[in-house]
């Protein structure tokens, strides 16, 4: 946005917009968890043991996921259909299985869970191995497949 130039603009939104994102709250010295998925909490007691923060960071993505499938629930008509395409990454070499965590958390929203697809992703841009840990010869395998997730609304 600083590159746009846009009127209207302020210097202090720009540098705001990260906090606003999904995700964007930090919690640094951990979290109450309240969200209902099993396999989320989980996942993030493996994190949490690793590297609080960056458990924090995941949990807040979580959050405010849990707050988006709560809004669109609101605004649909009985008998109508929610698509997702998540795609299941690794924090700390914990996979983090969005697919099913999203089933989870959408049954408190009338939401049934139809039908997932798994799906790979054939022209990928990131390389399909990396190191997070910046340690040499410590690699581990990128998303190299997609899950679109289907719900109908009770």
């Amino acid at each position: 946005m600083q590159w746009l130039d846009i009127d209207g603009v302020s210097e202090s939104f720009i540098n705001s917009i990260d906090k606003n994102l999904m995700g964007g709250k930090k919690y640094r010295n951990g979290f109450e968890y309240i969200l209902d998925s099993n396999s989320l909490r989980q996942s993030l007691e493996i994190i949490k043991d690793v590297d609080i923060e960056r458990a924090g960071d995941v949990y807040s993505f979580y959050f405010d996921l849990d707050k988006i499938i709560s809004a669109i629930s609101k605004k649909m008509k009985q008998g109508s259909y929610q698509f997702w395409v998540v795609g299941n990454r690794t924090v700390k070499l914990e996979k983090l299985q969005t697919d099913k965590i999203l089933i989870e958390l959408s049954k408190k929203y009338g939401l049934t869970h139809i039908y997932s697809i798994g799906r790979n992703i054939p022209n990928k841009v990131m390389p399909s191995l990396n190191s997070p840990s910046n340690e040499p010869g410590k690699k581990v395998t990128t998303m190299t497949n997609e899950h679109i997730v289907i719900f109908r609304k009770n």
